[in-house]
């Protein structure tokens, strides 16, 4: 036996057509009883428009300058309109003085706070106005004001009428009462006929249930026209299947949007896509960061508003320069970056344009890189060739006959072997930051104490330095050892560049100081001078190769700007820092930190 369904079919259609009947009622009715509500409130409107016309002819405004000066004339000719309790008349002048009512109770005081301010106001500006208010009693009334202009031509006060609309309101309730009358009456016919109609559409459904429960028992002798396939059952079948490959496109496009917004989110180039209009349609993180927008001006901002952070005049500059359906790129610099920004039209399925997408790209690093091998390969030829014009010149002297002289043969010879060492050093010390950058640099890791090695840095100077009558200090602890891991030769070099450049930036009888500490379980080494010191622009880039703050003063030591660049690299390469702190015209401080002994753990040997 099939089993029985709790809610007939023929319920559910009666109460489907109960609910559209009572709902189209409902909404008749309500729009019925506002119509009628309207109507007779713009009757009264209409009503107090013309009494307002007609006073006014009564009135001979037109003589007056001011109302104030006829005002018992003003009176007596509103005192003969009896308009009774529910019609009010008020005549008021340009100072808010009520001059004449039919209520002589409020005639002489002020229209504010007695009428509506906002009508009196727009009469006095020469509109016709009207509004609707209730009273403190719960009176609701209309409100009808008209300018009344004087014999200039100017508004010199306003006629009020106020109109109770008691009246409206309880028709309108009536209304509704006889409307849920009529509705019930309504209602209870539908019942009747929707229950006749229903079973002119259930009865054969319940007949083909009927037949179908028979040949459930095992009764096949009943001849049914319906298959068992029928609509209703291969309806149900479709729907199921058409909700199933539904369901399962649905997944498929949530998990597709899903990958599409983590890779846009996460993705390191920044991405803005904008429609026709110049809404945004979506940012990405990458292109908040990089065009500084906070997520409360995400909300907000447009395209123009991007456009113009970047430079351009108006959105015209970013979406017609996109008119092509080639890719346009352009370089733009903004705040303290270098982006690179390519605009790309997308389409959708008709081929048509719907949108710009811009991709934001950060090239600062790049181009900085660039530009610094351009500087390098610049630097480079600029020092070898000062060396390789000198040499080739004194040779070219020396084959014109200049050998024969002894003297200039040995001053000549003197001046190329300098050069030829001055080149040498040069590509040695290229030859070794090269090393360093690959790190191909081997560094031999020992116990060292660094008390020790800065003694002998010292010592090694000291000469250089009484030569130009300089002090050196060392103000070390000897009482105690600061071991450290590192390649003492290596180590050497970087304390002595320090202090030859500290040698040749001090004037003659200046001061440099040595010293050494332990700081947050680190080697501290410091190089003090007061010589001429670094200004603050040129301080950030004493580290960088070839890059020398007195050009000229520097070659004539004979410095090749590389000495720092390869400290630096050294003191990294031992997992420390190297610093500088410099007033211009005060002196210098050089600072190198190194990591103690025992925070490096076992020994590494090579």
């Amino acid at each position: 036996m099939l089993k029985k369904t709790k809610t007939s079919i023929k319920w559910r259609i009666m109460i489907i057509y109960l609910v559209i009947i009572f709902i189209a009622m409902a909404i008749s009715g309500v729009f019925i009883t506002q119509k009628l509500e309207a109507y007779q409130i713009n009757s009264i409107k209409t009503n107090c428009t013309k009494t307002a016309d007609i006073v006014m002819l009564s009135i001979p405004f037109e003589k007056y300058y001011s109302l104030s000066t006829d005002q018992e004339t003003i009176q007596a000719i509103v005192g003969e309109w009896k308009t009774g309790a529910d019609f009010e008349i008020y005549i008021v002048d340009i100072n808010f003085k009520i001059i004449a009512a039919d209520n002589t109770a409020v005639v002489g005081k002020s229209a504010i706070g007695t009428l509506d301010d906002s009508v009196v106001v727009k009469a006095f500006k020469g509109d016709t106005a009207d509004s609707q208010q209730v009273l403190q009693n719960n009176i609701p009334v209309m409100n009808v004001a008209k300018p009344v202009e004087g014999a200039d031509g100017n508004v010199i006060g306003a006629i009020y009428l106020r109109a109770n609309l008691t009246s409206v309101y309880d028709t309108t309730a009536e209304a509704k009462v006889i409307f849920m009358q009529a509705m019930f009456i309504a209602l209870c016919i539908s019942i009747i006929l929707s229950f006749f109609i229903t079973n002119s559409i259930t009865e054969p459904i319940n007949d083909l249930t009927h037949k179908a429960e028979r040949m459930a028992s095992g009764d096949f002798t009943l001849e049914i026209d319906v298959k068992s396939d029928d609509e209703i059952g291969r309806l149900a079948e479709m729907f199921n299947t058409l909700r199933k490959e539904l369901d399962n496109n649905i997944n498929e496009i949530t998990n597709e949007k899903s990958k599409l917004e983590t890779i846009l989110k996460y993705m390191a180039d920044g991405l803005v896509a904008v429609d026709l209009t110049g809404e945004i349609v979506h940012i990405n993180t990458a292109a908040q960061i990089l065009l500084d927008i906070s997520d409360e001006e995400k909300e907000s901002i447009d395209f123009d508003g991007i456009m113009k952070r970047m430079g351009k005049k108006d959105i015209a500059d970013g979406i017609n320069a996109t008119n092509s359906r080639d890719v346009i790129s352009e370089i733009v610099s903004y705040h303290s970056r270098i982006l690179s920004v390519r605009y790309a039209r997308f389409m959708d399925d008709g081929d048509n344009d719907i949108g710009v997408i811009m991709l934001i790209q950060d090239i600062t690093e790049r181009q900085k890189l660039d530009n610094m091998q351009k500087d390098f390969v610049a630097n480079v030829s600029h020092e070898l060739r000062t060396p390789i014009t000198t040499i080739k010149s004194y040779t070219e002297t020396l084959l014109d006959g200049g050998v024969d002289d002894e003297e200039t043969r040995k001053s000549f010879l003197t001046v190329i072997e300098e050069e030829a060492e001055r080149m040498a050093h040069l590509v040695k010390d290229l030859l070794q930051l090269s090393r360093l950058d690959n790190n191909r640099e081997k560094l031999k890791l020992h116990e060292v104490d660094m008390n020790v090695l800065l003694e002998k840095c010292v010592q090694k100077i000291t000469l250089t330095a009484q030569a130009k009558n300089q002090t050196v200090i060392c103000d070390i602890d000897e009482s105690r050892a600061l071991n450290v891991f590192v390649d003492r030769d290596r180590m050497q070099q970087v304390i002595l560049n320090v202090l030859t450049n500290s040698i040749k930036y001090t004037h003659e009888g200046g001061i440099i100081k040595v010293g050494s500490d332990i700081e947050k379980n680190k080697v501290k080494i410091s190089v003090s001078d007061n010589g001429i010191g670094i200004n603050r622009e040129e301080l950030s880039r004493i580290f960088e190769r070839f890059y020398r703050v007195d050009k000229a003063r520097s070659r004539s030591m004979g410095g090749t700007g590389l000495g720092l660049s390869i400290a630096k690299n050294i003191v990294e390469a031992h997992n420390g820092t190297i610093t500088a702190d410099s007033v211009e015209g005060k002196g210098t401080t050089v600072t190198i930190m190194l990591p103690v002994a025992w925070c490096r753990g076992k020994k590494n040997i090579e």
